[in-house]
């Protein structure tokens, strides 16, 4: 029975995986690993092997389309599973809720083609938290539940277009609203989206638009190139300085944190490490700032996930299939035959280097 439930709960990873984190008793810093199965270690396994570097919170990801396929019709099966297994668990844990996922929207099948601000939408989506929450009366109650996130990268299909950030304002209000009164003010309430929009001129004031409204500011962090090969681990410095220059109040977390090792993305095991490193020496410098760091993967993903990830962000017969399939194969901290890589003795080193207490 835990084989079957740690299988499932492996699909609901996000691209950047589900998230785990530690605190430090000098700076109150949360730490994220994306924790997940590979064919010989269980997720409970793996799970148990987080916890030992000090992981204290998980994030799981649930496209609304697989758990309301129609309207009204909910499939209770990965809600159940995550009743049962998180509460009696050491690290607290963060939904990410996708009725909009970086390739698109993700709603139930007769609702499709519809904008995010109709009302069938908003109504539909307000009904469906209402039910998820009544799925997890052991979570609620153990009070784990300490983020949720609705929408992943939503910049991806919201792009440029203001009339899109408006409806997609008006839906994340609402369903806001629904999360508080569910979960209480205590579980903060944001919506991801990638670091590059702070880069992007014609996107980021849609973004600040949007930001006074979250209670964090949710990123993800990948120093990709438009190909998919990876910029040197020094732009890492800079890129922090971004954030926090350009989001300067709101609390900012790094859902996802990544980089390959693969030649065929510019990188390697040696630099993935130094990777780490460099992540670690900017949090050091905004420690203030950035309360919580997701590094994904714990280990890499098999080539079947990483093709049917090409599939869905239809990216097949594209010129950068190969990178986007290598930098997806290879962002693991460990490969996918559970031998450790440079990367994870080196975030051991970072974290003995700063008296982080598992």
């Amino acid at each position: 029975m835990q084989r079957s439930i740690l299988l499932l709960l492996l699909v609901l990873t996000a691209c950047g995986g589900g998230n785990v984190a530690t605190t430090s008793p000098q700076s109150g810093r949360v730490l994220g690993l994306a924790v997940n199965e590979i064919p010989t270690k269980t997720y409970g396994s793996t799970y148990a092997e987080a916890m030992t570097l000090g992981v204290r919170e998980v994030s799981v990801s649930l496209d609304w389309a697989l758990l309301e396929p129609t309207v009204g019709s909910y499939d209770d099966t990965l809600p159940g599973i995550i009743n049962s297994f998180y509460p009696t668990q050491p690290a607290d844990l963060t939904l990410v809720l996708r009725p909009l996922d970086t390739p698109g929207p993700r709603l139930p099948s007769d609702l499709a083609g519809r904008t995010f601000d109709d009302p069938l939408v908003i109504a539909a989506f307000e009904n469906f938290l209402t039910h998820l929450h009544g799925q997890l009366t052991t979570l609620n109650a153990s009070g784990k539940l300490r983020w949720v996130h609705v929408g992943n990268e939503i910049n991806a299909h919201l792009g440029s277009d203001s009339g899109r950030w408006s409806s997609w304002t008006t839906f994340f209000n609402a369903a806001k609203t629904r999360i508080e009164l569910l979960w209480g003010s205590a579980t903060e309430v944001s919506t991801v989206v990638e670091f590059g929009v702070l880069n992007q001129p014609t996107i980021r004031p849609l973004y600040l638009n949007l930001l006074p409204m979250l209670d964090v500011a949710a990123l993800t962090y990948y120093p990709l190139n438009s190909d998919f090969t990876f910029k040197p681990p020094s732009v890492v410095a800079g890129d922090f300085a971004t954030m926090v220059s350009t989001i300067p109040t709101t609390p900012i977390v790094l859902q996802e944190a990544g980089y390959a090792s693969s030649v065929s993305n510019n990188s390697s095991e040696a630099i993935q490490a130094g990777f780490v490193t460099a992540v670690f020496a900017a949090w050091d410098t905004h420690t203030d700032r950035i309360p919580l760091i997701d590094f994904t993967w714990q280990y890499d993903i098999s080539t079947a996930a990483a093709n049917q990830h090409v599939i869905d962000f239809g990216l097949q017969g594209s010129a950068n299939e190969a990178t986007f399939r290598s930098y997806l194969e290879t962002l693991g901290l460990s490969r996918h035959d559970g031998t450790e890589k440079l990367a994870l003795q080196r975030l051991r080193d970072e974290l003995a280097a700063r008296n982080w207490v598992p």
